[in-house]
């Protein structure tokens, strides 16, 4: 009987070790089970936000391009409504209000960038500004809107030659020069030839242009001390010549041998040419 005892003990003791294990897995695979099906559940989604802030009326290329959004993972549940799957979505809308940084970016947030009129056209430093004109100086009936174009100046001028060299004793001298003082400016809104009577007409035309606030100081300039002309730019392959100016002088001296430049200044050579009148 004392030996039984001690057997009984042993085995009591094995079989409740073994209940143990046993019930040990059975929580194990129950917590695994649990977690498992906690995140199935939630379900783990990729959505975007915004990384920065995003201004109001910003374009979708504008914001795809500029590094304001990024990819994020959140919970299925805590997807915002309207939520975009794809950067595709944004294109050809733009912000209705301003999007804060860390912010879901949801199509409920953009509408069409035709709504914006100019403003869709235009961020940072640009700016859109009005001009009028005539309709052959401003293109109009030509350009359309997108296309690109230089603006082309031609400013009167005051030449003053500094006291005691050789030209002081001729005083003041009136000059003329041309030069393209701008390039490849967007044309947000072209001029509309049937609104001014068409090409040749003399009723004035308007365009609205696209241009930095710095640019925007030149033309302005342009338009009120000088005469200007819009001129447009290939599609193809655009390219531009060396910055150069005309003068008088560079209009009728460019390409004259030396006889024929004595010809034209009376032998006092190319300086000698002034502006007339």
């Amino acid at each position: 009987m004392n030996r039984l005892l001690p057997r009984y003990r042993l085995r009591n003791t094995i079989l409740a070790a073994a209940l143990a294990l046993v019930g040990a897995i059975f929580v194990l695979l129950y917590v695994t089970s649990y977690r498992n099906d906690v995140q199935s559940g939630a379900n783990l989604v990729p959505v975007f936000v915004a990384a920065r802030d995003i201004p109001a009326g910003t374009d979708g290329g504008s914001i795809v391009g500029g590094g304001y959004v990024q990819k994020a993972t959140v919970l299925r549940r805590n997807v915002v409504s309207g939520a975009i799957s794809s950067l595709d979505q944004l294109s050809g809308l733009a912000a209705a209000d301003a999007i804060v940084s860390g912010e879901q970016i949801t199509i409920r947030q953009f509408h069409s960038a035709a709504q914006q009129g100019v403003l869709a056209g235009i961020a940072g430093n640009l700016r859109a500004m009005t001009v009028s004109g005539q309709p052959n100086q401003v293109l109009a009936g030509i350009a359309k809107d997108g296309d690109h174009v230089d603006v082309l100046a031609n400013m009167k001028y005051t030449l003053r030659p500094p006291t005691g060299s050789a030209l002081a004793g001729g005083g003041d001298q009136n000059q003329t020069a041309a030069r393209v003082i701008l390039r490849n400016l967007v044309l947000l809104r072209a001029a509309d030839s049937t609104a001014s009577g068409g090409i040749g007409s003399s009723d004035g035309s308007s365009v609205t242009l696209a241009l930095s606030d710095s640019q925007a100081q030149k033309l302005l300039f342009a338009q009120q001390n000088g005469t200007w002309w819009l001129v447009l730019r290939p599609v193809a392959r655009p390219a531009d010549s060396p910055d150069s100016v005309e003068t008088m002088q560079s209009i009728l001296g460019d390409g004259l041998g030396q006889r024929q430049l004595n010809d034209l200044t009376n032998g006092y050579g190319r300086g000698s040419i002034g502006s007339g009148g």
